[in-house]
C-alpha cells in the first residue's frame, strides 16, 4: 500500500533528468524494519547537479533514546554543515513539521547521513527510513537572481525576460528601454525621458545624439518639470549628462539646469541614466541650432583685446597674459575665431616661476620642495636654536619672478640686516658669585661671549655677533695690519679644545689717540675697537654673543666683569675668572693723572674686586651673573680699559669704555664692512 506521503514523492519522479543519475530512492538503517543490531553503522551521500537539489523525507524514526543522543544517533548534513542529530522515537507528524522541511541541499549540493549504534541495545529499535529525491531549484523565488523584471524557471536553471517595450541587456539580467535617438542635421526639436511626464523606467541608458553642420552650434533650453533622482548626500542616483567638445556637464535633483545651454560645438551627446529604483519623472528640453561663436576666453590667466563675452566667426583678437603669467615665446599673440567655434591659435599662459630661492646664511625653508610659482609663498626659519628670525620670514613669488617680503624687500638682494640674528645675552649655566682679581673661576658656558688673545698682547674681547667682536683699542693698537688669532668657547686658557677665530679686519675708533705698541697714552678716551672675523663664528652652548646696551648707565648699578688677566699676587690666571663690581660717579674715582671723560665708566668694589692686567678688552656686563632670566638677557656695559698698576687696591677703581656711547658707530661700521 502506498501512503499519501509516498504518492506525493512519486509524482516528482516524472520530471526529466540525466539518465545516468537516479532521481529518487530509499535510504534506511541496517535491518529495517526488523531492527538494527548493536555496533551497526551506515554512511550515505547523494549529490545533485547544478540547478538541482537533493531533498530527503524521513518516514520513520525509532532509535535508542539518550542524553545528547550519545548512544545511537542519526546525523544529517547538508553541504558539509550539520542539520540534525536525531535519536529516540518521532511520529510522522513530528517529522513532517519539524524535521523534513529542512532536509535539502543547496543547488548542486549534497546530503550526507551518518548512522551509528553503540555496543548494546537492551530494547530492540526498528531504526529509520527516508525517501530522497533530486528536485529542481526554483531560482525565480530567489530575490538575488538579479532579474530586473520577469523570471522563467526551468529544470536546472532559470532565464530572465522583459516586459513589452524593453530589451534584455547583454548581461542577461537587466531589462532596458530602447531609447537611443539620432538627431543628426536636425535644426530644432524636443527631447524627453521615456514616459515623461510619467515616472521614468528603471535601468535606463538613453543616448540622444545632436549633430549640426559646421558653423552651427546648439542652444538647449530645459522646459517643464525636471525631476532626476538625487541621493540624500547630493550624489546623483539618476543622471542627465550633456557632453560636448569642451567637456561634460552632469545634472540631477529637481532644480532645472541653467538655460539656455550653449554647446559651443556642432556635436552634442546627451545621456540619461536611471538605476533600478525610484519613481522620478525625468526631463524635457528643446534644442535649436544657432550660428557658432567663440568663447570670451582663449586660455586661462589671459585677457583679450578687444574684450567681449563671445566672438563671431572670423573675429581676430590679441591675447595677453595676466600679471604673473608669461608665454614661452612672446608677450602676446593673435588668434582668430574659426567656424567650428575654436580659436585658431591657443598658447597657454604659464605662471611665473620664482624657482627655489638662494637662501641667506643660517636660514632654511620650513617645508621641503615648496610650490614656487606666482603668488605662492615660502616661509624661512633659522637653522639653529642659537639664531632668531628678525621678521616673519614669509616671502611671496611676485610677477617679476622675485621672492618678496610683506614690506617689499627682495630675497635675492643683499639684505642690510640679516634675516637670522644670533640670540644674544644668554648663557647655559647656573652661576654663583665670584671675583676676577682673587675670585672664583667660571664654568663652561657661563660667560660664552668671552674671547681671549692668548699670545702677546694678552687681552680679552667680547663677541657681539657671529662675525664681530669688541675689544679695547689699546689691545689691538698697532696690530691693524696683522692677523690675530682669538679663542673662544673655553674657560681654561691652556685648553686645546677651543674655537679658533682669525681676524679679517681690525677697526679702531677714529678718535682714539694711537701711541704705538707697548706705549701708554695720556688718555684712554674712545678706547674701543671692532674686530671682524674671517669666517662665521660657529655658535653653540659655550660660544654665544652678548647683547649691546639699550639704556643709559645708572650710577650704583652692579654688573659682572670677567677675564683671563692677573689675579692674586698679579699671577696670570689660567682660568676665566669673574666678579661683581658697582658703578661709581666719575668724580669720586682717582684718575691717577689721566684724563677722564664721559666715555668712561668707573667701577669697583670696596672689598678689592677689580679687573687687572690681561683683562683689557674683556666684558663688563649686567645684570650680575645668576640674576638674569630668559626674558632679560645679559647686556654689555663696558670694556676693560685701564686702572691702577696695583690691582685690587681698595683706594682705586677700574675704568671701562662706556659702550652705550658708541652704539651708532658700532652699527654704522658693521653695516659698511
Amino acid at each position: 500500500m502506498i501512503t499519501s506521503v509516498e504518492l506525493r514523492i512519486i509524482v516528482v519522479l516524472v520530471l526529466p533528468a540525466s539518465e545516468s543519475m537516479p532521481l529518487a530512492g530509499w535510504v534506511q538503517s541496517p535491518g529495517h524494519p526488523r531492527g538494527y543490531d548493536p555496533d551497526s553503522s551506515l554512511n550515505w551521500t547523494e549529490c545533485a547537479p547544478a540547478g538541482l537539489k537533493t531533498t530527503l523525507t524521513l518516514t520513520h524514526l525509532d532509535l535508542e533514546e539518550a542524553y545528547d543522543c550519545e548512544n545511537d544517533f542519526l546525523k544529517i548534513y547538508a553541504d558539509g554543515e550539520v542539520l540534525f542529530k536525531l535519536c529516540g522515537r518521532k511520529s510522522t507528524k513530528e517529522l513532517q513539521t519539524s524535521i523534513n522541511p529542512f532536509l535539502h541541499s543547496s543547488s548542486g549540493g549534497c546530503l550526507f547521513l551518518s548512522f551509528l549504534a553503540d555496543y548494546s541495545n537492551p530494547v530492540r529499535h526498528t531504526g529509520f527510513r527516508g525517501f530522497y529525491t533530486i528536485q529542481d531549484v526554483d531560482e525565480c523565488k530567489d530575490p538575488e537572481n538579479e532579474c530586473t523584471q520577469r523570471c522563467n524557471n526551468y529544470i536546472g536553471g532559470y532565464r530572465c525576460f522583459c516586459r513589452p517595450g524593453y530589451f534584455l541587456d547583454p548581461d542577461q539580467h537587466t531589462c532596458r528601454v530602447n531609447c537611443n535617438e539620432d538627431h543628426t542635421d536636425s535644426q530644432e526639436g524636443v527631447l524627453m525621458s521615456p514616459d515623461w511626464p510619467g515616472s521614468s523606467p528603471e535601468n535606463l541608458v538613453c543616448s540622444y545624439t545632436l549633430s549640426a553642420k559646421e558653423g552651427l552650434q546648439y542652444e538647449i533650453t530645459f522646459t517643464g518639470q525636471f525631476d532626476v533622482e538625487m541621493a540624500a548626500n547630493g550624489q546623483c542616483k539618476d543622471s542627465l549628462t550633456i557632453k560636448t567638445l569642451s567637456g561634460d556637464e552632469t545634472y540631477c535633483g529637481n532644480k532645472r539646469p541653467p538655460s539656455p545651454f550653449i554647446s559651443r560645438s556642432q556635436h552634442v551627446e546627451i545621456t540619461f541614466r536611471t538605476d533600478d529604483e525610484g519613481t522620478n519623472n525625468g526631463f524635457r528640453l528643446r534644442y535649436k541650432t544657432i550660428e557658432m561663436t567663440c568663447p570670451g576666453t582663449v586660455t586661462e590667466n589671459s585677457r583679450l583685446i578687444p574684450n567681449k563675452s563671445e566672438y563671431n566667426q572670423g573675429s581676430e583678437i590679441a591675447v595677453q597674459c595676466d600679471e604673473g603669467h608669461i608665454l614661452n615665446v612672446k608677450r602676446e599673440y593673435r588668434s582668430t575665431c574659426k567656424t567650428n567655434g575654436q580659436w585658431s591659435l591657443v598658447i597657454k599662459c604659464e605662471p611665473v616661476d620664482c624657482g627655489n630661492p638662494n637662501l641667506p646664511d643660517v636660514t632654511e625653508l620650513t617645508v621641503e620642495d615648496p610650490l614656487t610659482t606666482y603668488q605662492k609663498q615660502i616661509t624661512l626659519k633659522c637653522t639653529s636654536e642659537y639664531y632668531q628670525m628678525t621678521g616673519k620670514g614669509i616671502f611671496t613669488c611676485d610677477a617679476s619672478g622675485n621672492w618678496v617680503s610683506e614690506s617689499g624687500q627682495k630675497l635675492s638682494e643683499d639684505l642690510r640686516r640679516p634675516m637670522c640674528e644670533p640670540v644674544c645675552g644668554m648663557n647655559t649655566e647656573i652661576t654663583v658669585g665670584g671675583r676676577v682679581f682673587g675670585g672664583k673661576p667660571a664654568t663652561r658656558g657661563q660667560i660664552p661671549w668671552q674671547l681671549l688673545h692668548r699670545s702677546n698682547p694678552r687681552g680679552g674681547a667680547v663677541l657681539i655677533s657671529d662675525y664681530w667682536a669688541l675689544t679695547a683699542a689699546h689691545v689691538v693698537d698697532g696690530f691693524e695690519d696683522t692677523t690675530m688669532i682669538w679663542l673662544g668657547g673655553m674657560v681654561d686658557a691652556q685648553d686645546q679644545n677651543t674655537v679658533t677665530m682669525e681676524t679679517k679686519k681690525i677697526i679702531i675708533h677714529p678718535d682714539f689717540i694711537k701711541v704705538g705698541k707697548n706705549l701708554e697714552p695720556d688718555s684712554f678716551d674712545n678706547d674701543i675697537a671692532l674686530i671682524k672675523m674671517s669666517a662665521r663664528v660657529p655658535l653653540g652652548p659655550n660660544l654665544r654673543p652678548v647683547c649691546l646696551p639699550n639704556e643709559t648707565i645708572v650710577e650704583g648699578l652692579q654688573g659682572t666683569v670677567s677675564g683671563f688677566g692677573a689675579w692674586e699676587k698679579n699671577t696670570r690666571s689660567k682660568r676665566l675668572l669673574y666678579g661683581d663690581v658697582k658703578i661709581h660717579p666719575l668724580h669720586t674715582c682717582d684718575s691717577l693723572g689721566k684724563t677722564v671723560t664721559d666715555n668712561m665708566i668707573c667701577a669697583g668694589d670696596d672689598t678689592g674686586v677689580d679687573s687687572c692686567k690681561g683683562d683689557s678688552g674683556g666684558p663688563f656686563f649686567y645684570p650680575r651673573l645668576k640674576q638674569n632670566s630668559a626674558d632679560k638677557p645679559y647686556r654689555l656695559l663696558g670694556l676693560v680699559s685701564w686702572g691702577p698698576s696695583e690691582c685690587g687696591n681698595k683706594r682705586f677703581k677700574g675704568f671701562y669704555t662706556k659702550v652705550h656711547n658708541y652704539i651708532d658707530w658700532i652699527k654704522e661700521t658693521i653695516a659698511q664692512n
